[in-house]
């Protein structure tokens, strides 16, 4: 079922982000009066009445007279809005406001239209605004009704499933004149995602960047999001930006840098954070001509966990395995061959036991989606399975800090599950001492994957990176890595969960 939010992307902003953003964007004291802002989807009206308020508070500073007021507050008060009803309560609530002030009759310019068709079709706003602010809709292309075509219409929206987000901020920044500046909180996704790709490209061309604000783990919205405030401008800009984390108990900005945009813009990503941390996070990230000591993978995907994982009533085709989120061992229905080739279901059947607890679970076993190649008494995916008769190590995904670090030595014949492996010549003892560093903490935090309770996830590729970096690093030459996988065999130790002293280093 499509929510009214998943639908429209509605989700109301809370007053003191939108006294951040108008601050931000320098909407204030008498730089508003003769100057055209407009929130152009623009919901009940938050970003403008705030926006009337201001307006009104820098006209009575310069003693303007009421009924020029009313002209102004129609003339360079600007709001868009999709849904009717929302609409209505737009122009009511800015009619409040101006009442405040004892003007009344304000022939509001709140027009009840789509964003997506009037930045096309109409001209009236193009290039004409000095401030374009607001929460743009957060919607998925998949979850869009009828305006998918439109969305495809637009530069910012070539590149994978897009989200509306991308989209708004191409018609802010159509819609800003010259000089002017676009302040908006979305979600942060557009940092490093595959929609975000032509929209980073674009900013960066053209040095638009002003500031961002990274909302990090604090949720200012009724929704599972992790949020930052944006300032563009239209024109090329200064060749620095400033970068601001929030103090969620103060509801202000806290500046952090001034990063220039090689500061920040790595891979064709962006990440934010000091320029002393964002120093080393960029020679990681950087990564090349080094031998891969380490590799990562995912551990098992069987898209039925609760069939073959667990206390199983049976020992044959059974291996040892580890969820890595956890370190805690348990047993898997294993029916792969040595090779990773998958057995008949017929040799698996002579087993009585395994073949009833088959034939109790084979409605729910081939409701999955499966590999290509898959069968449906294996793996829901074949990721994981060739590495079984190899030694490696079980790592978790999901961290605050270096307290929340799992890792545990999963040895030949035994899986890995909820989370990644090492494959490497390293011993458990060395690799606990790249990882159980706030080094290794910090790296994480940087790569910005926010997780609900304040936690961070990484991908397989991440940690790949930072275990090689680390050990080019610390050996100084691909060639005495090589060596140093040599003597570093593989051993027994590591059977639980380790928390190693920040002090151990690489002997």
């Amino acid at each position: 079922m499509i929510t009214d939010e998943k639908a429209k992307g509605r989700f109301y902003t809370p007053s003191f982000i939108v006294r951040n953003i108008l601050d931000l964007a320098g909407y204030g004291g008498a730089a508003v009066l003769g100057r055209h802002v407009i929130d152009n989807s623009c919901g009940d009206g938050a970003f403008v009445c705030e926006a009337v308020n201001r307006y009104c508070k820098a006209a009575v500073a310069a003693r303007m007279a009421k009924s020029r007021l009313r002209t102004e507050l129609a003339r360079y008060i600007h709001g868009i809005e999709i849904d009717d009803t929302e609409c209505e309560k737009c122009r009511a609530a800015v009619t409040a406001v101006a009442a405040l002030y004892g003007v009344s009759g304000v022939k509001w310019d709140i027009v009840c239209g789509d964003a997506l068709t009037l930045v096309l079709a109409d001209d009236r706003y193009s290039g004409k605004m000095d401030y374009v602010v607001g929460n743009p809709p957060y919607v998925r292309v998949h979850n869009l009704l009828d305006s998918y075509a439109a969305v495809k219409g637009f530069s910012f929206a070539q590149s994978g499933m897009t989200d509306l987000l991308i989209v708004f901020y191409e018609i802010g920044l159509k819609m800003l004149a010259e000089n002017g500046i676009l302040g908006y909180i979305t979600p942060s996704s557009y940092y490093n995602s595959v929609a975000g790709e032509a929209m980073r490209k674009h900013l960066i061309y053209n040095h638009s960047i002003k500031a961002v604000v990274d909302l990090k783990h604090f949720q200012p919205f009724e929704a599972t999001t992790y949020t930052a405030i944006t300032i563009l401008t239209k024109q090329s800009g200064s060749d620095t930006v400033l970068y601001f984390e929030y103090d969620k108990d103060r509801r202000v900005p806290v500046k952090i840098a001034e990063l220039t945009y090689g500061d920040f813009y790595v891979n064709g990503d962006f990440y934010f954070g000091s320029r002393h941390d964002l120093d080393k996070f960029r020679h990681v990230l950087s990564l090349s001509d080094v031998v891969s000591a380490c590799s990562v993978k995912n551990g098992f995907a069987t898209l039925c966990d609760s069939f073959f994982i667990g206390d199983l009533p049976f020992d044959e085709y059974t291996i040892p395995i580890i969820k890595a989120s956890t370190g805690r061992l348990t047993k898997c229905l294993f029916p792969y061959d040595a090779k990773g080739k998958i057995i008949p279901l017929e040799t698996l059947s002579q087993n009585r036991k395994i073949k009833s607890y088959y034939e109790n679970n084979a409605d729910r076993l081939k409701s999955r989606s499966l590999d290509k190649k898959g069968e449906w008494h294996g793996f829901g995916r074949s990721q994981g399975i060739g590495d079984v008769h190899r030694n490696k190590y079980a790592v978790n995904t999901l961290i605050r800090d270096v307290g929340d670090i799992k890792l545990r030595r999963s040895d030949a014949g035994s899986g890995v599950y909820s989370g990644l492996y090492i494959l490497t010549e390293l011993s458990f003892y060395d690799l606990s001492a790249i990882l159980f560093t706030d080094d290794f903490a910090a790296y994480v935090a940087m790569l910005g994957k926010y997780k609900s309770g304040g936690y961070y996830t990484f991908s397989s590729k991440n940690i790949q990176n930072y275990l090689n970096y680390k050990l080019s690093e610390r050996i100084g030459s691909t060639k005495r890595v090589l060596r140093y996988e040599k003597l570093n065999t593989s051993s027994a130790a590591g059977q639980r969960v380790m928390r190693v002293p920040l002090r151990m280093v690489i002997r």
